[in-house]
């Protein structure tokens, strides 16, 4: 019996992984992370 979906368990295609709840990720990763942009005039004060 041959199954439809026959994708490595172990190493996933990138496309799937990102389509994936990121909890349920094989490495769990977030999808976005927060970037502290200060400017160098704007220093504290």
């Amino acid at each position: 019996m041959v199954l439809q979906n026959d994708i490595d368990l172990l190493n996933p295609p990138a496309e799937l992984e990102k389509l994936k709840h990121k909890k349920k990720r094989l490495v769990q990763s977030p999808n976005s992370f927060f970037m502290n942009s200060a400017s160098a005039g704007c220093c504290c004060s």
